[in-house]
């Protein structure tokens, strides 16, 4: 019952990596129950850093845990290959990648080997990231059978039913799903979640994994459709950017700035989007004081 947050990227106003924000950001998340820290996921804005800084970004991290998952997937193989040997001076729990994305109707075998190659060079355990949606490719689990070394696998689909097919064809795999309307499920039934809420909310998730964990599964239950009545309104803004935001409107404290083409909000924006997720917030918490003190 894992909480991994594919953590976001903070950036100053002029475009560079913000490094303090960064590590002050994993120290408060993992004070607040998160377990694994995903770095460099689409919740980090991953395809749009640089080879340097992805490596930027583990040194940061890493100076504060070692309960990382690196990674590391992108359209230039040798780049990727070059940060899957970097991370052998790190102590983590292992590296992930996506698989290729914008080149249409890539033949299985060509997607098999990009896998296989990254976890010949691997000295850590390898998770698959799959997001169909973002890459135009669902590596179904007949694909996961023919990767070798796979230590276990993110799969950021609706569709819950898909992400336990992974479990079912390969029980020793570690399986999270990635949607963050199906936090709930993902607890209850696979090995933990990969989600993005988490930036902003941990506290909130980590209440509902005590009441799963206690058989309060009905007010988790209600903890999760407040969860998705507020993703509706996050998505209104823009999530990506969003999440940025509502770091400061759940947790109190800044986290820098998104970075084109991920815009920042407005300042109207932020004052909508505030007085938006104030009310369910208010709900949330009167959730979790209920049941907890």
């Amino acid at each position: 019952m894992q909480v991994v947050v594919p953590i976001i990227t903070p950036f100053t106003k002029d475009g560079k990596v913000d490094i303090n924000a960064l590590k002050d950001h994993v120290k408060r998340l993992l004070e607040l129950g998160v377990d694994v820290i995903f770095l460099n996921g689409t919740t980090g804005l991953g395809p749009a850093l640089s080879k340097e800084e992805k490596k930027e970004t583990l040194k940061a991290v890493y100076d504060v845990t070692h309960k990382v998952i690196f990674q590391v997937g992108g359209l230039n193989l040798y780049d990727v290959l070059e940060l899957v040997e970097y991370s052998k001076d790190f102590d983590i729990l292992g590296i992930a990648s996506y698989s290729p994305y914008y080149f249409q109707r890539l033949p299985e075998k060509w997607l098999i080997n990009y896998f296989n190659d990254i976890v010949s060079k691997s000295e850590h355990d390898f998770y698959l990231y799959n997001y169909p949606a973002a890459t135009g490719y669902d590596i179904s689990a007949k694909i996961v059978g023919k990767i070798q070394g796979l230590k276990g696998l993110k799969d950021t689909t609706q569709d819950l039913a898909h992400t336990l097919e992974y479990k079912i064809v390969n029980p020793n795999l570690i399986v999270y799903n990635g949607s963050d309307s199906l936090i709930y499920y993902s607890l209850s039934s696979l090995d933990g979640t990969v989600a993005s809420f988490a930036n902003h909310s941990p506290h909130i998730i980590s209440a509902m994994r005590k009441m799963i964990k206690e058989g309060k599964r009905e007010e988790a239950l209600k903890v999760q459709m407040l969860i998705n009545m507020l993703l509706d309104v996050i998505r209104k803004y823009g999530q990506l950017s969003a999440t940025y935001y509502m770091v400061e409107i759940m947790l109190g404290y800044k986290v820098g700035y998104p970075r084109p083409p991920i815009y920042p909000l407005t300042d109207d924006e932020v004052k909508m989007l505030k007085s938006e997720v104030e009310p369910l917030k208010r709900k949330l918490d009167d959730i979790v004081s209920g049941i907890y003190g």
